[in-house]
């Protein structure tokens, strides 16, 4: 999914924030507990919305449907700071907020930020259920799945290395030839 320079970053920092939540210190799932004390906490992160908003859009985590993908798809190629950055009622014209959601949004809504961080919130909450080369959730955290990416990354690793050699090999030559075209002597021995 082709992503704008900010929501890239963003979507990368919101990824991190929901991995931290995942899970508790002794490794049980407590997505479910966390989230619901990130939204009871909503009043005193508020704040946070300009300048971490990945930090506060936890609250609305699984809040918003997508009725309309390629509109939001274009909303994530937009800058905040260029005159294209959508205002929140074209979001909320195409996108869906759950029941449960209302009462957060009402006081994200009450701050002077508060609309564009509801673009910001949507936009990363699609990016997080449709990006497919953003990083999966640690959901599943299975051994086997690690070692079989790890043994295809050091095939991977060979072959590119392999294919480096080959391709040093092929400038140095090019190189080599293109010094004798220009009167130079060969540096092959």
């Amino acid at each position: 999914m082709k992503k704008s320079y900010y929501f890239a970053e963003l979507s990368a920092s919101y990824d991190a924030e929901i991995q931290d939540l995942l899970n508790d210190s002794e490794g049980k799932s407590a997505l479910k507990l966390r989230l619901k004390e990130k939204r009871q906490e909503l009043k005193s992160i508020l704040p946070m919305i300009e300048f971490s908003p990945e930090m506060v859009v936890p609250v609305f985590y699984d809040g918003f449907s997508f009725p309309n993908p390629k509109a939001m798809a274009a909303a994530v190629m937009c800058e905040p700071d260029d005159g294209d950055f959508p205002s929140w009622d074209d979001v909320s014209a195409v996108v869906k907020l759950e029941s449960w959601a209302a009462p957060y949004l009402a006081a994200v809504l009450a701050e002077g930020a508060g609309e564009a961080f509801m673009v910001t919130a949507a936009c990363l909450e699609f990016i997080r259920k449709f990006d497919h080369s953003a990083p999966q959730s640690a959901s599943k955290n299975d051994d086997d799945d690690d070692e079989e990416r790890g043994d295809e990354e050091d095939r991977s690793s060979r072959n590119s290395d392999e294919e480096g050699d080959d391709e040093d090999r092929d400038l140095a030559e090019a190189g080599d030839d293109w010094l004798g075209e220009q009167g130079f002597d060969s540096l092959k021995s």
